[in-house]
């Protein structure tokens, strides 16, 4: 299992995986998809108080979340890639890269650099 990600804990198979594809800090996806994706996954930890992933899957959650802020048709395709490598997810796994998107996004490789 690999320990690069900033996780802190909860790390699992399925994050391993998005790590293996995306790099330890998920340094191949940009500022704007982890924006995007910690609003998804956001949006899938609330859901799940009342639904369970296969009621409510990744895809669902993408779709509500973001069809409100952009247009349907202009979400990243790598966006879809990762939900669709997210099905199945659990809360734990959620809060766990919900956790590493924050930290990259305010202290991180994914953090606005201000003059």
């Amino acid at each position: 299992m690999s320990t690069d990600l900033v996780t802190y804990y909860g790390q699992t198979d399925r994050i391993d995986q998005l790590v293996d594809k995306y790099g330890s800090h998920l340094e191949q996806l940009g500022r704007e998809i982890k924006l995007l994706l910690r609003i998804t996954l956001s949006t899938y930890v609330l859901m799940q108080q009342e639904y369970s992933a296969s009621e409510y899957p990744m895809s669902s959650a993408l779709e509500d979340s973001l069809c409100e802020l952009v247009l349907p048709d202009s979400i990243p395709q790598g966006l879809y890639d990762i939900c669709s490598q997210l099905e199945g997810l659990t809360v734990d796994e959620a809060e766990t890269i919900l956790e590493a998107l924050q930290h990259q996004i305010r202290w991180g490789n994914a953090r606005v650099l201000v003059n």
